[in-house]
């Protein structure tokens, strides 16, 4: 793994180039940037109060929480978390997911995005599910390509465009969405706000128990229409209706409906849990919870041993190398090592006669020595290098084991 650390101002302006693989972004307090790598290159430069970054891999990221990012594009799956400055994102290849970020601006995501606790939110396509949980500014997205759950923003939400259910809850401000399957929705309208829905199949709206509101509601059929309100007279044949909720007023809150199928405006608890006889995915979604910067992909210890291995086979091949060298200088030099071998076990056989005259039995076939002292012992001359060799030899085959060697060299020495 390769690092890299920079001092740094808490405002630096980061700029990271394409990134191969995975991105890991984190915010922390301190003074500098810090950047990891798997790879083979990386490129931490700073210049004027702004930094750059380019690596070859996965990259793990660490600055200032104040710091200005922009993220050119990411191949894989990226994370962020504790930023508060802004954030632009190019493109993103895998699925996003962000924890306490300040304001952002996303290209293109190809997987799901998810965001909790973030700024304001602007998204060009998100290809796969959408989650947003708090969000501190208005969020604006042009088309999310599968289901959509946003909850507890605190500004207007825009999505030009959801592939297939989206549920809407908790938001204070204006709320103009279109998806093509259902739509729930369950907002509380605030004076001169404007809530326009449009769904392909059902759209089912709890509003409080007192709202004032205008309800102006489009289905395909009068009887797809109900208003469960209490107090509100809908006589329920037409397919269109304009009816106002509450205290008629000139900044009242107006709310435009339209449906493909089914559409339900309701104030009462029952209804509004019973949404999944809509088809909305009614489950409580607020404990999902994105985890910290969360440590290298589960294949990154695979990475690092497979770049282990490359380098352990570069030397390998020099080691083969010296071997053939070593092996074809074995072969200049085999007459005389065969000699100093034979001299060595002439020797070995003049130690058994001795040991057996001395009352030592000393079986010498290939498996099996023993040598079991019977009787006192000759003292030799001091054993050769020649037959050491032979006798380590006859260890590294695993033809005698260690104490068989041991007792081996005894007898050659004459102990």
């Amino acid at each position: 793994m390769q690092q890299q650390t920079i001092s740094a101002t808490q405002d630096v302006k980061v700029t990271v180039n394409p990134v191969p693989g995975d991105l890991r972004v984190a915010g922390w307090e301190r003074a500098e940037i810090m950047v990891k790598t798997d790879g083979d290159e990386l490129n931490l430069t700073s210049n004027n109060g702004e930094a750059s970054v380019s690596c070859d891999e996965d990259l793990i990221l660490y600055v200032p929480r104040q710091a200005v990012l922009e993220i050119q594009g990411i191949s894989g799956d990226a994370s962020f978390q504790a930023l508060h400055g802004p954030l632009r994102i190019g493109p993103v290849a895998g699925d996003l997911t962000m924890h306490d970020v300040g304001p952002v601006n996303l290209d293109t995501v190809s997987g799901d995005a998810s965001l909790r606790t973030v700024g304001a939110v602007t998204a060009k396509s998100i290809s796969g599910d959408f989650t947003l949980r708090v969000g501190n500014g208005p969020c604006a997205i042009e088309t999310i390509g599968g289901d959509a759950s946003i909850r507890d923003v605190n500004g207007e939400v825009a999505v030009q465009s959801v592939g297939s259910d989206l549920y809407l809850r908790n938001v204070r401000g204006s709320v103009n969405v279109n998806a093509g399957a259902d739509v729930a929705l369950y907002v509380e309208p605030l004076p001169d706000h404007t809530y326009t829905a449009t769904a392909g199949d059902d759209i089912i709206v709890r509003l409080p128990p007192k709202v004032n509101v205008e309800l102006h509601l489009v289905s395909g059929d009068a009887e797809n229409i109900q208003v469960d309100i209490p107090g509100v007279e809908f006589p329920g044949d037409s397919a269109t209706y304009d009816i106002t909720v509450g205290e008629a007023a000139d900044n009242i809150a107006k709310m435009y409906l339209t449906s493909g199928d089914d559409l339900l405006v309701t104030c009462q608890a029952g209804a509004w849990e019973s949404a999944a006889d809509f088809g909305v995915d009614m489950a409580d979604s607020s404990s999902w919870a994105i985890p910290p910067i969360p440590p290298l992909p589960p294949d990154f210890s695979e990475r690092i041993n497979r770049r282990v291995q490359a380098a352990m086979e570069r030397p390998q091949v020099h080691i083969e190398e010296a071997g053939r060298r070593a092996k074809a200088a074995g072969r200049r030099t085999g007459i005389k090592v065969e000699a100093a071998v034979r001299r060595a076990e002439a020797k070995a056989r003049a130690a058994e006669v001795r040991a057996r005259r001395s009352g030592i039995n000393v079986t010498m076939d290939r498996w099996h020595w023993d040598l079991t002292p019977h009787g006192p012992v000759e003292t030799g001359q001091a054993i050769s290098d020649e037959e050491r060799l032979t006798i380590l030899r006859m260890l590294q085959e695993k033809k005698i084991s260690m104490e068989d060697a041991e007792k081996l060299l005894a007898a050659l020495e004459g102990k």
